[in-house]
């Protein structure tokens, strides 16, 4: 060994105490040897971006705890760099030397190109390694970053500093590896010209992985605000608004009150209170929590690099923005700036919140354009500084599990964003948070009931410590397929760039294709679901008479739809439960989800009292995983031999409503395919038998057969409700017609006296919105006939759907209809209907 590799040991060992001491180290991703697959085989050698024998050290540490090889100074007298060897790019700065290059790993790495060229089959592999200490990203003006921003940008005092103060948040970041045998690299060309190219790629992982883990240095915020007001969209609408009105005012008073604006929307980001809330809500969370799951996001991990992100979560709890953040810090992402309705921005909550990198915004922006064009001005800065960004495009949370028709408006600020001109790409990524429990629960029920939503305030702050005593297993944050927008938008043929040649106009095309794209996220998001304890068996429990089922039966139950999901997978994103049926239920019961009796027949499981109500709100978070194979079940209620093709039949007639209601992937070409696979699983798992071209159920004597009826009835309060406004449509004499909001009024009352008759003990049974979601794709399918001001009437294709419909639905609950739908036609004969609000007729 030459002497300066003895120097550079010994120096390690002085550094092992202090080091010991001061520091506590983490690493992402928590499994680089999986995700990266890496063996004990790979010659692996290290890459940072600036010498430290800090470095080294920690990387000897990671080295021992995950079996990869410990990190060690490169002796250049080697013919080939050792395993763990490290490599520098830059060399450790000085006060007459800043970021100057290290030739030296250029050397290291012709060695390694004539190693692999020489034995082929051994893989050598580049690891690069980026170290971060207080995830800082400093402001742009500022004179201290220069000497405490990174402890590889540092000297030795700052280094001193660095460690004493940030110690404990230090992260090691494994990127993705460089295999010398890719076909990437060519192997016949000089070994220094591919060195070189390699170390520029190397310097460019750096810089990129550096924003995509600490963010852009944040502006200060009077620079910020100044910006904002002197932008020229702010300044025209300054100058449109002094002219507009009797009340004239002058420039210095709209941009007085511009500012007062941006004071209100923008976020104060402060990574100490970002430290600080982490500190916190790791004790929250391993509390209350089993542990939070996390799937799919490696792909986020590195197209982060050089993408605008744009976080779309579904929205079920307070929790959630809170979890995504801190999961996205810990796992070496920078966290999102988050769009936070004003509500939130009460005392001390909003002062956290802005500093944790929330901004606010106003729930309408109507009639104040002012206000519109200083929101969308900031919006546009966030996405063009890089700054990766989170909103929920639900607007609000579900109340009934079910993922809410999204609201376009930040969805058309982010792409009229685009058509300015931004310098990434937008990535939209998709994000299902799934709870086993969630604390709300409680005042879901009682929203659910009618009683009115409370304000958010410090006082209910103070009743959250009730909940935070309770346990409620574990949480799903699950990475759905990435949406890149300008691929979106070409994939419909539209030409964004010349839209953005004129910013003055709104693109006609802009109202529709966000709307598309609501819906194309709300899709990827619920391919992204997580199927987990209590959701399965709420699903199972709620379809039956009185929501309970044989213990042993419900088990059985359970591993049915479990084998199902896997056997016919939603997608590939999809997370299932790697546990039995057994295992499930004794978390559910856990969880006091649901309760267990013993009986002398055998054991029996139920769900009691306003855990019904909430296991709706449950089952619905999978529904659209099992509304398929539901479906292809209920058409066994009524028959007892149908062909794949009068199978594929009825479900094409009502697919569309299913499509919209639960926004299922599936679009027509790829249905017929999935049917196919569903009906295969189905006869495998012995629930149906096909014979001669036919398909039947299992027989009625078969333990299969009331699984089967037990599958079927998850689908049934949707066929219920399109039979309820099928009937509306269909009791029409020839002469009348429905206006729209008179077709979805009428369509609720229904329900609501069905849901009476029938002891349907769920709320969202009669929600308007579904209703509203029906008529909708009754007019886009052409169902109906309808005429602007003369109100809809079915057409001929409507009535083989209402009698394919009907035929999915028991008898009793037919003519329960039918009954129920006389009825309200004598209560509207007789002048007892309620009259329609001014809103309901501009809605028709």
């Amino acid at each position: 060994m030459s002497l300066s590799s003895s120097l550079k040991n010994f120096s390690l060992a002085l550094l092992r105490l202090p080091l010991k001491l001061l520091v506590r180290e983490k690493r992402a991703p928590s499994d680089p040897q999986s995700e990266f697959h890496l063996s004990a085989e790979d010659h692996i050698v290290y890459v940072l971006r600036t010498q430290s024998m800090t470095s080294i050290e920690l990387l000897r540490r990671q080295g021992e705890q995950l079996e990869l090889p410990a990190g060690k100074a490169t002796d250049q007298k080697l013919n080939i760099p050792a395993q763990g060897s490290c490599l520098f790019l830059n060399n450790r700065p000085s006060i007459f030397r800043r970021h100057k290059e290290n030739e030296a790993h250029k050397a290291s790495i012709v060695k390694l190109l004539k190693a692999q060229q020489a034995n082929p089959n051994k893989p050598y592999k580049l690891v690069p390694v980026s170290m971060y200490w207080g995830r800082n990203p400093g402001k742009e003006k500022s004179f201290l970053r220069y000497f405490v921003s990174s402890i590889e940008e540092s000297g030795r005092f700052g280094k001193f500093l660095i460690m004493l103060f940030s110690g404990r948040q230090c992260l090691l970041q494994y990127g993705q590896p460089i295999e010398l045998s890719s076909p990437d690299i060519d192997l016949s060309i000089a070994p220094e010209k591919n060195a070189h190219k390699l170390s520029r790629i190397l310097r460019v992982h750096f810089n990129r992985a550096w924003v995509a883990t600490v963010g852009p240095r944040t502006e200060n915020r009077r620079d910020l605000i100044d910006g904002i007001v002197a932008s020229d969209s702010v300044q025209q609408v300054i100058a449109r608004e002094q002219t507009k009105g009797k009340n004239k005012r002058s420039s210095d008073e709209l941009e007085q009150e511009a500012g007062k604006y941006v004071k209100e929307i923008a976020a104060n980001f402060s990574p100490r209170m970002i430290r600080f809330l982490s500190s916190l809500l790791t004790r929250v969370w391993y509390k209350i929590y089993a542990g939070i799951e996390v799937n799919n996001l490696k792909q986020v991990r590195q197209m982060a690099k050089d993408h605008e992100i744009i976080y779309v979560p579904c929205h079920r709890s307070h929790a959630d923005y809170l979890l995504l953040s801190y999961q996205l810090y810990h796992e070496g992402l920078a966290p999102p700036h988050i769009a936070a309705g004003i509500n939130l921005n009460f005392w001390p909550v909003g002062s956290i919140l802005r500093r944790g990198g929330a901004f606010f915004l106003r729930r309408s922006f109507r009639g104040n354009r002012l206000y519109a064009a200083v929101f969308n001005e900031y919006l546009y800065r966030l996405f063009n500084k890089g700054i990766p960004v989170e909103y929920f495009q639900e607007g609000g949370r579900s109340r009934t599990g079910r993922l809410l028709t999204p609201k376009t408006g930040m969805l058309a600020m982010t792409v009229q964003s685009l058509l300015r001109g931004l310098k990434k790409p937008i990535l939209f990524v998709p994000v299902y948070i799934g709870y086993e429990r969630m604390f709300e629960g409680k005042s879901y029920v009682g929203e659910l009931r009618g009683k009115r939503k409370q304000k958010e305030s410090f006082g209910q702050l103070l009743g959250v410590r009730k909940a935070l005593k309770r346990f409620y297993g574990k949480v799903y944050l699950n990475f759905g397929q990435p949406l890149d927008l300008q691929d979106f938008l070409q994939q419909r043929n539209i030409d964004w760039r010349q839209s953005s040649q004129d910013q003055e106009e709104r693109p006609e095309w802009l109202s529709n294709t966000v709307t598309e794209l609501g819906d194309e996220i709300n899709r990827r998001i619920n391919a992204a679901a997580s199927v987990n304890s209590v959701c399965l068996v709420s699903l199972s429990l709620l379809a039956t008479p009185r929501q309970a089922m044989d213990k042993n039966e419900l088990i059985s139950h359970l591993d049915m739809l479990i084998t199902l999901a896997k056997s016919a997978p939603y997608s590939d994103y999809i997370n299932l439960p790697q546990h039995s049926g057994l295992q499930l239920l004794e978390t559910a019961l856990k969880l006091g989800m649901v309760q267990e009796f013993s009986d002398p027949a055998g054991d029996v499981v139920f769900i009691e009292g306003d855990e019904a109500i909430l296991s709706t709100y449950y089952s619905n978070n999978i529904l659209h995983i099992y509304a398929l194979p539901s479906l292809i079940a209920a058409v066994f209620q009524r028959h007892d031999h149908v062909s794949r093709d009068e199978i594929k039949g009825y479900i094409k007639l009502i697919y569309p409503f299913l499509h919209q209601e639960l926004y299922i992937r599936w679009q027509r070409e790829a249905l017929s395919e999935q049917v196919d696979l569903v009906l295969d699983s189905l006869i495998t798992l012995g629930l149906l038998q096909e014979k001669g071209g036919n398909i039947s159920s299992a027989s009625d004597e078969d333990p299969n057969w009331s699984r089967l009826m037990t599958l079927a009835q998850a689908v049934q309060p949707a066929l219920q409700r399109y039979a309820i406004s099928l009937t509306m449509l269909h009791s029409l004499q020839d002469h009348e017609s429905l206006r729209r909001a008179e077709l979805e009024q009428e369509s609720q009352k229904l329900a609501q006296r069905i849901a009476a008759l029938h002891s349907i003990n769920a709320p969202e049974f009669f929600d308007k919105n579904l209703f509203r979601n029906q008529v909708k794709v009754l007019k886009e399918e052409g169902w109906v006939h309808h005429t602007e001001g003369t109100g809809m009437r079915p057409t001929q294709q409507c009535e083989t759907l209402y009698s394919t419909v009907l035929n999915l639905l028991s008898v009793p609950l037919q003519q329960g209809l039918k009954k129920a739908s006389r009825s309200l036609r004598q209560n509207k004969e007789l002048g007892t209907e309620p009259v329609m609000t001014d809103q309901s007729k501009e809605e028709s």
